[in-house]
């Protein structure tokens, strides 16, 4: 991804209030940014690590916000939406044949998902898109700490695909350290301690969506719906 403008480089200091993030330029200004990731952030809050904030429009609250961090396993992208932008932009993986539109942030009563994909049949396949950035020895797991909301939504997918709806959960690494991911397991968190909900049966496709290294496989495990889930390796 080209940043333009060029992101500025900095160092971390802290992390605080979920939304905020502090940080200390090169020639030791201090900055305030905005952090998108509202999540534990395992393994990517080391302090001096360095960091790069990019300028935000005119009339944000804060004046910046953080995009990467660098750890000692790889660069990792802090912005979660992001992974959102990437997954909508590149060249739709057809596991319901041809996709005609790709729609941002759809509502299926009080829920929200990330996109939804308009299939062949007519019918929105719902896309659930999840940030990856917890890397161990090379394998990216998810979540990095219980996620009530997360789980709502897996539920949630699964209730539909049992009725026919299509849908698909994308994990999508964004960090360089990772090169396979899994699930949280005893010593890992897990969705909301029920990592089940989200099972692959294990019957995986490989194939490369818009230049990136994907992973599809059955979510639905003798679901009805076709549910997905898949990897994107970010490079």
């Amino acid at each position: 991804m080209i940043y333009d403008p060029a992101l500025l480089e900095v160092r971390f200091v802290r992390r605080y209030q979920r939304f905020f993030a502090e940080f200390v330029t090169i020639d030791g200004q201090q900055r305030i940014a905005h952090c998108a990731n509202t999540g534990r952030m395992t393994g990517l809050l080391e302090v001096g690590a360095r960091a790069w904030i990019r300028v935000q429009p005119p009339g944000r609250k804060l004046g910046y916000a953080w995009e990467l961090v660098e750890t000692t396993t790889g660069m990792a992208c802090v912005n979660t939406a992001r992974a959102n932008g990437l997954v909508a932009d590149a060249e739709p993986l057809s596991w319901w044949g041809p996709v005609t539109g790709v729609r941002r942030e759809p509502r299926v009563g009080a829920h929200r998902f990330d996109l939804a994909y308009r299939t062949g049949s007519g019918r929105d396949a719902l896309i659930e898109v999840k940030t990856v950035t917890w890397a161990v020895d090379g394998i990216g797991y998810f979540p990095d700490a219980p996620s009530a909301r997360a789980t709502a939504h897996i539920r949630l997918l699964t209730e539909l695909a049992s009725h026919g709806q299509p849908v698909g959960v994308l994990f999508v690494a964004m960090h360089t350290g990772i090169s396979d991911d899994s699930a949280g397991s005893n010593d890992r968190p897990s969705l909301h301690g029920r990592a089940e909900t989200s099972r692959c049966c294990g019957r995986a496709d490989r194939r490369t969506a818009g230049g990136r290294h994907a992973i599809c496989a059955d979510l639905g495990c003798g679901t009805t719906g076709g549910a997905h889930c898949s990897r994107i390796m970010a490079r």
